[in-house]
């Protein structure tokens, strides 16, 4: 175990600790010094928001006593990622911190199943499915019910593309994976939406504006959020209202971002994430308060500010491949480019896979088509 200090901060607002020291985590601590909140990252391995924060512990999270520690050096607890072990979420509950969202509210979201049956019972519109045991996959019995395609989604443990996959037939069977799962109707070409929300702890909350969320549909990994979402002011309204419902139902506090589905005039909600999210990475560069500030007010206690859309943007993920490889080792920050309406947000992660989230690019102003073409001159001056 290793840690760092400084005295850093506005010693009156509480020390928040931030469970996971990737991007997202980065990019809450860069929100946070803005805002004078000094934070604590917990990381079981070396990650780019180690070097953003006033201090750190490098720990395995099932370790006995961290929650301890963790409790000894912080306020507040909060996450960036949802696959958190039970073991440390019920110790934290044991101490005296605040948990933002609270530990029900993570082992809800972070089991698929789980939060598809709330959906359900909270009279939430998603998407048909069934849930499944790891031996009923293995068994093939559900595909008496079921007949491909549909979508398999892990229960636990998916992210950026794992634990998503479509079974287009029955040829494809074989490349079913032996966990617990969801099989999940297959919508013919849905639009993917996006709504980030946040709730403070009084109740009050702040919803950003609905966003397109463009698939990679080979990798099953967002390329692209084009916002505002070119979309019917009534259906925008209409997502906006229901991903509020759905937040002010789950009654916690902190950033969540509600994915939807427009499939055939209907919208679905597809997932919850408690915590920031790659659909709102455009917020840096395109509204009154990016959904990073936002959720640190929230969790710190602090009131939230308002929302405004002050720019259309076009954000693209950077994903790693041989036209970025010279960049991996770069210190995480912006990269300096010409086009001043494009922002390049680097992540500084040491290790290149074929893949990986590296980086985002967000442009500002322009419609979608330039916005794309504008990231693509970016990207290719890059390599010149």
């Amino acid at each position: 175990m290793s840690s760092t200090q400084s005295t850093s901060g506005d010693q009156s607002l509480p020390v928040v600790a931030i469970i996971g020291a990737g991007q997202l985590g980065w990019l809450l601590c860069e929100a946070a010094r803005d805002c004078g909140i000094r934070t604590l990252v917990v990381s079981d391995a070396d990650a780019p928001a180690i070097q953003s924060a006033d201090e750190h512990i490098i720990a395995p999270y099932e370790q006995p006593g961290l929650a301890q520690e963790i409790a000894s050096k912080a306020d507040v607890v909060t996450f960036e990622f949802e696959a958190v072990p039970d073991s440390l979420l019920e110790a934290l509950a044991k101490e005296s911190i605040e948990i933002r969202p609270g530990v029900a509210v993570m082992q809800l979201i972070k089991n698929k199943a789980r939060q598809k049956k709330w959906l359900l019972e909270a009279g939430f519109p998603t998407a048909i499915h069934v849930e499944i045991t790891a031996a009923e996959v293995a068994s093939r019995e559900f595909l008496k019910d079921v007949t491909p395609p549909f979508v398999q989604k892990s229960q636990e443990g998916g992210y950026d593309g794992y634990g998503v996959q479509i079974i287009h037939s029955e040829a494809e069977l074989d490349k079913l994976w032996p966990v617990a799962s969801i099989i999940e109707e297959f919508l013919d070409k849905p639009r993917e939406l996006g709504v980030v929300v946040a709730r403070a702890a009084d109740g009050s909350t702040e919803v950003y504006p609905t966003v397109e969320l463009l698939v990679d549909q080979e990798r099953n990994i967002l390329d692209m959020v084009i916002a505002p979402a070119e979309l019917d002011a009534e259906l925008a309204a209409e997502a906006e209202s229901l991903s509020r419902e759905v937040v002010e139902r789950l009654d916690s506090i902190g950033v969540f971002a509600v994915e939807l589905f427009l499939h055939q005039g209907r919208i679905l909600v597809n997932e919850i994430s408690p915590r920031v999210h790659n659909s709102g990475h455009h917020t840096i560069e395109s509204c009154s308060v990016s959904q990073f500030e936002q959720h640190m007010r929230a969790v710190a206690g602090l009131p939230l500010k308002p929302v405004e859309l002050l720019t259309p943007a076009v954000m693209q993920n950077v994903l790693c491949n041989a036209d970025v490889e010279h960049l991996v080792g770069r210190e995480p920050g912006l990269v300096e480019v010409p086009n001043k309406s494009v922002a390049i947000h680097w992540y500084g992660k040491q290790e290149a896979r074929e893949g990986r989230k590296m980086g985002h690019v967000t442009c500002t102003g322009s419609d979608p088509e330039q916005g794309r073409e504008a990231i693509q001159d970016t990207l290719t001056g890059l390599n010149q």
